[in-house]
């Protein structure tokens, strides 16, 4: 999903398509494996290495190391109060042990939401006012309930702060970031599903953002548009992006870092030591960019084969 990160307004994703058909394969070819992997992502079955890097050998990983429903989102003996949706106003509140049936927008600094369950059908479940800082969003449910208020696709968090261990599904996109010192930690992004014609991200960044840390995530996108995390230049330049130690597969490309939009650049981007599971047409797409990318396995499939990913879409971690 494309639109200005202030305004937000919306926008139709043009890059996966022109990726496709830019390929060398012939189109045959592409769409034989298209099927393949398509069809090994819904069984979660695809092996480790379908994209090998050479002279990169897998480090050890277990399953139980990376967050899934069993060890995000508010505890699952925690009684959590009905509530409707929120506006925020109030500098230094803190929101925790709710039951939220609708979104929650955030209008102040230094605000936390904690253990608690979003559920709605909002543009954003969770929308930071894009001029706010020292928000946390933690150990928090959010379903995006498959679709925004005009039928197509909505996100999980939008905005900016530091936000962990959150279970996010439900949504086109997990979190879009909308600003800069952030710190996107020990979250699960998965199940992404969304109406209208939804180019689906894990993590997107726009453009306009700076000085962000995500490490320690898993992040499944299990269809075969956009990734894991995307990165582009659209509305303005990126700088100091790192994206370490993360479980991260599938999407078309799993990561991308796209400077293709316009002349704004794209510096100091470090991906180092993550999982990937090869999206349908490779791990990475590089484009007028050079990333740092050392010590990235290829084993992200494996791994999330034997993940806890929750009895329906992820609620597991909520019961």
């Amino acid at each position: 999903m494309r639109f200005n990160s202030v305004a937000a307004p919306w926008r139709s994703w043009r890059g996966a398509g022109e990726h496709a058909f830019g390929h060398k394969r012939a189109r045959s070819e592409i769409a034989l494996y298209a099927a393949r992997v398509a069809a090994a992502v819904a069984a979660l079955q695809i092996p480790a290495g379908v994209v090998a890097e050479p002279n990169n050998p897998s480090k050890p990983a277990f399953a139980s190391e990376w967050p899934d429903a069993s060890n995000t989102g508010p505890p699952r003996d925690l009684k959590l109060k009905p509530s409707g949706p929120l506006t925020i106003a109030v500098a230094g509140t803190t929101i925790s042990g709710l039951d939220i049936q609708g979104g929650v927008t955030v209008n102040a600094d230094n605000v936390t939401i904690e253990t608690s369950r979003i559920s709605a059908k909002a543009w954003a479940v969770i929308k930071i006012d894009p001029h706010r800082t020292g928000i946390v969003v933690r150990d928090c449910s959010i379903d995006g309930l498959g679709a925004g208020p005009d039928g197509n696709g909505n996100q999980g968090i939008m905005g900016q702060g530091t936000f962990q261990r959150n279970n996010i599904f439900n949504v086109e996109n997990g979190i879009v970031l909308t600003g800069k010192d952030n710190l996107i930690e020990g979250n699960f992004i998965h199940d992404l599903n969304a109406g209208g014609a939804p180019h689906y991200d894990g993590i997107q960044i726009d453009g306009g953002i700076s000085d962000t840390v995500i490490r320690h995530n898993t992040i499944i996108n299990s269809h075969g548009a956009a990734g894991a995390i995307m990165i582009d230049n659209e509305f303005g330049p990126v700088s100091n992006i790192v994206i370490e130690g993360n479980l991260l597969a599938g999407g078309s490309y799993t990561i991308y870092s796209d400077g293709k939009f316009n002349d704004n650049p794209i510096s100091s981007v470090s991906i180092t030591d993550n999982h990937i599971g090869s999206g349908q047409y490779g791990p990475t797409l590089f484009r007028r960019n050079r990333p740092t990318y050392l010590r990235n396995a290829t084993d992200g499939w494996h791994l999330v084969r034997n993940l806890n990913v929750g009895k329906v879409a992820g609620q597991e971690a909520i019961r």
